[in-house]
């Protein structure tokens, strides 16, 4: 019997999730937060400028910067990369 999409959310591993999220100093939550709320204020400086609408591209390219960037973040213990 296949397992509706609430029973999944319901059977999550959510204090496993808010361990993960909450670990590191600052939390990395707050990490993530800033990391985001930068890209954030950046796409906002550019709408306020008018500036000319990016390419598809380009626009792709800056969406896979932040995924990217996120994930960096968030695995960086078990990449090996070094703390800031």
């Amino acid at each position: 019997m296949r397992a509706g999409m609430i029973d999944l959310f319901l059977s999550a591993p959510w204090n496993e999730l808010y361990g993960f999220f909450t670990k590191g100093q600052p939390p990395l939550v707050f990490q993530v937060l800033l990391l985001n709320s930068v890209f954030c204020a950046l796409f906002m400086a550019r709408r306020l400028r008018n500036a000319r609408t990016m390419r598809h591209e380009t626009a792709i390219t800056v969406q896979s910067l932040l995924i990217l960037a996120n994930a960096l973040v968030m695995f960086r213990d078990d990449l090996g990369i070094a703390r800031f």
